[in-house]
């Protein structure tokens, strides 16, 4: 085949990837202080949802006391959730109390929702050819 037109095989193909895609801004809300990273996941689906490996995209942003901010872009039209936590002590993983409650601050993709793991239901929202943007605030 031709290299030029392979190279407009190729260009074509990325075109239709991208057709349809949207940017993702996402806001995590409330980091209490600038100790550690915030770590982010989006996930889409409820089989992935909250199993790190899995996520479809993850962040480990450099905390800093207030909101933090990231996009995403090209995201494929889907429906997806996001989960982030403050990992203070920057250990890599929610840290919990011995009952099992956690002592790091966390949240989702649901409005304020903090209290126990969210299911993904709760957590998703869609996102189709136009930009989409989401909070998560962080709680205990």
């Amino acid at each position: 085949m031709n290299s030029k037109i392979l190279v407009a095989v190729i260009l074509y193909a990325s075109s239709l990837s991208a057709a349809g895609a949207a940017d993702l801004v996402v806001t995590v809300k409330g980091v209490p202080d600038d100790r550690g990273y915030i770590l982010s996941a989006i996930f889409n689906s409820e089989k992935s949802f909250l199993k790190r490996p899995e996520a479809f995209a993850s962040f480990r942003i450099k905390a800093s006391k207030g909101d933090i901010g990231y996009s995403v872009r090209n995201l494929p039209p889907g429906k997806y959730a996001v989960a982030a936590f403050h990992d203070a002590n920057d250990d890599g993983k929610l840290d919990t109390d011995p009952s099992g409650q956690p002592t790091e601050v966390y949240g989702f993709s649901t409005e304020g929702h903090t209290s126990g793991p969210a299911r993904f239901e709760d957590a998703a929202f869609e996102v189709g050819d136009r930009t989409k943007a989401v909070s998560v605030e962080l709680g205990y």
